[in-house]
């Protein structure tokens, strides 16, 4: 069977019934992170990455097609005095100083960043939205209990009021977002219905929610939760069904294909209402580094036996590629983006050059 991948369209604009992905590399400034929250393998301290280091990765996004750069680290990383020193020798103000460096440079690499770090502040994303196609947060839960369970005990970061905080600043500062669950770390169902409610109504009053994941928990060898059992296929289903009877319709929902490895399980994610497969890079995980991607080739073959067209997306959904939701800065390249993904071809390719039109700094 030849796989259907079309570049362009998506469920949302009234087209046949379709998957979503992104092509997206990632870029992590450094993995040391504040909290340590019992299901984590991805903190430890390291140093921060450099801007040569970032242009490496750029280019290999750019050689493998990809037209995201996911830009994701640990949180409360100012709280690091080495990171302090390291941002102070370089000539960045703060942290946040830094990520707007690293993301003027991922746009002339012709990549459009998203950007993933955490809790922010209204004033954190004034900063930032400047050079952002998008960003994104997982709220997890709203399960107040959680903070004293293994999940997010060390994890002050994690408590519901913080987490939504962040998101109604991303909805005033108008940031195209994604948040998300994380399914199986001890909520209950109560709980799932209530942190997707509290999204429904920030996403009502904002209007800035893109998508929201469905991730299942995996257990990880050294952490915490290491003996903790993840959760079954029904959960999964019966939340992605919860899911899309309370957000509103033009809110997405995202699960992660290499997280379901399952073909079964994953169609019956995309008959439950899930309708994205978030980004799909051409390196590892870093996150689940043993639950690797597999091509959007063979998932595009694995959707047209069941009925799906898998659609190549950018970060920045269509309904947000306006100078409302976009900086002067982005905005231009968006817009070149989206032409290319929209007339198919090899435009991708020839865009993640770089040749882009330059605009009014944002």
């Amino acid at each position: 069977m030849t796989a259907n991948i079309q570049l362009g369209g998506h469920p949302d604009l009234g087209e046949s019934v379709g998957v979503t992905y992104s092509r997206s590399i990632t870029f992590i400034p450094t993995y040391s992170c504040v909290f340590a929250c019992g299901y984590c393998a991805f903190a430890r301290p390291t140093p921060l990455a450099g801007l040569e280091e970032a242009a490496a990765c750029f280019i290999r996004g750019v050689q493998a097609g990809c037209h995201e750069v996911l830009i994701m680290s640990g949180e409360g990383v100012m709280a690091f005095p080495s990171i302090r020193q390291q941002l102070t020798q370089w000539g960045f103000q703060d942290y946040n100083d830094y990520l707007s460096a690293v993301c003027r440079l991922a746009l002339d690499h012709g990549l459009l960043p998203h950007i993933n770090i955490g809790n922010q502040s209204e004033l954190d994303f004034r900063r930032l939205r400047p050079f952002c196609a998008s960003m994104g947060m997982m709220l997890e839960t709203t399960s107040v209990a959680l903070m004293r369970h293994p999940a997010h005990r060390h994890a002050p970061g994690k408590h519901p009021q913080a987490r939504l905080a962040t998101l109604a600043a991303a909805g005033r500062v108008r940031v195209p977002f994604t948040t998300g669950l994380l399914v199986g770390i001890g909520e209950t169902w109560a709980d799932r219905q209530a942190a997707l409610s509290a999204v429904a109504t920030l996403h009502r009053q904002y209007g800035h929610i893109q998508e929201v994941i469905i991730q299942p928990f995996t257990p990880h060898p050294r952490t915490a939760m290491a003996a903790y059992p993840g959760p079954d296929l029904s959960t999964l289903v019966k939340t992605v069904r919860m899911a899309r009877d309370t957000l509103p319709p033009d809110v997405v929902i995202q699960i992660p294909p290499n997280l379901t490895p399952s073909a079964e399980a994953r169609r019956q994610l995309l008959l439950a209402g899930a309708r994205d497969f978030g980004g799909i890079s051409p390196e590892p995980d870093h996150i689940n580094p043993d639950e690797p991607w597999l091509s959007p080739e063979h998932y595009a073959a694995e959707l047209a036996e069941w009925g799906f067209v898998l659609h190549l997306r950018l970060p920045v959904y269509p309904r947000f590629q306006t100078p409302q939701w976009l900086s002067p800065t982005v905005y231009p390249y968006v817009c070149a983006k989206s032409a290319t993904v929209t007339n198919g071809g090899n435009g991708l390719q020839e865009q993640a050059s770089g040749v882009v039109p330059r605009s009014q700094p944002g």
